[in-house]
């Protein structure tokens, strides 16, 4: 094939705000369809970018014969079933973070997309921004020294009462929403699993409003990781090494149109480096598509997200309530 035709599971903010708009500058793409179980959301959204068939439920999306691969931009609980649905239907997968509600979720749609033999990859977006590629260049360089701090944050005020975040049995609360990115940015920028977790928490309405965790890493590694529904938009990524520190201030959702910064401190002296702006989302699925077309191996097999999701289950055993 010389191009992937496309179908969208979900016509939601993550859709039109930036996937859509992604998959119509990547060159090798098609997107065909996109399904809604709102009829009339799904033809304006379709109208709107012209997108040439609409469904208003997943399966007949995932029934269409034409379509090689699906976004999955759902709610964090319907992950696990559409991602094997799609596996069963020979589509491949990318699919929002985190991939699922628990590791053991994630090994089944592992093991359905292996056996269907289609690619299945979380949509960790902001691993592909310039910026980020260049902060794991630099401390896998040893330009900073060995690392020894790291700390994430990301937070924002929270109000929508009716949206799945609410929700605990949709995936709601603010760990696995946006602690995950914490998470998953920890394990690749350390480049290893931590040994030991710790998480604190206190709850409103039977989700987390706000957790703060300390995982601890081999060779004397410690991140520190904040989120919350009820504090200001914030995010941040810091390092710590033996020779040197940065930070990457809006360090995860960085939109298509932002500039970006990385400051890097070298005993009392700050250099700033700027990044043009980029679009990560269009990165991704540029890769996942040549991914698809088999003209490259993925970035991250989904493992990485079952790792993700393995620590965010022993912090929600470990978790304290405060």
């Amino acid at each position: 094939m010389s191009h992937c035709n496309w179908g969208i599971l979900g016509a939601g903010f993550i859709s039109t705000r930036a996937i859509i708009p992604a998959l119509q500058q990547a060159p090798a793409v098609h997107i065909l369809a996109l399904a809604s179980r709102s009829a009339e959301r799904a033809q304006s959204i379709a109208t709107q970018f012209g997108i040439q068939r609409t469904y208003t439920d997943y399966q007949s999306l995932l029934d269409d014969p034409d379509i090689n691969a699906v976004y999955i931009a759902l709610p964090n609980h319907l992950h696990h079933e559409w991602t094997i649905r799609a596996a069963q239907a020979g589509k491949h997968v990318l699919c929002e973070k985190p991939l699922a509600l628990t590791a053991s979720e994630c090994d089944e749609m592992i093991t359905a997309c292996w056996q269907a033999n289609v690619l299945l990859m979380e949509a960790v977006m902001y691993r592909f921004h310039p910026r980020m590629a260049y902060l794991k260049q630099l401390l896998n360089s040893g330009e900073l020294g060995d690392i020894r701090l790291l700390h994430f944050a990301f937070s924002f005020p929270f109000k929508a009462t009716e949206n799945y975040r609410a929700y605990p049995e949709f995936g709601g609360g603010a760990l696995l929403d946006i602690g995950s990115y914490c998470v998953n940015a920890a394990r690749w920028l350390v480049g290893s699993e931590p040994q030991d977790v710790q998480g604190f928490s206190y709850s409103q309405n039977c989700i987390d409003i706000a957790t703060s965790a300390v995982l601890r890493f081999e060779q004397d590694v410690l991140a520190h990781i904040q989120c919350s529904f009820a504090a200001a938009e914030h995010q941040v990524i810091e390092v710590v090494g033996t020779k040197g520190a940065v930070t990457a201030p809006h360090a995860f959702t960085a939109w298509r149109e932002d500039q970006t910064v990385l400051i890097i401190q070298r005993g009392s002296a700050f250099e700033q480096r700027e990044f043009a702006p980029a679009d990560p989302y269009l990165l991704m699925v540029e890769h996942f598509t040549d991914c698809t077309l088999k003209r490259t191996s993925l970035l991250y097999s989904p493992t990485d997200g079952r790792a993700t999701l393995g620590v965010l289950d022993r912090l929600r055993l470990s978790r304290e309530q405060i």
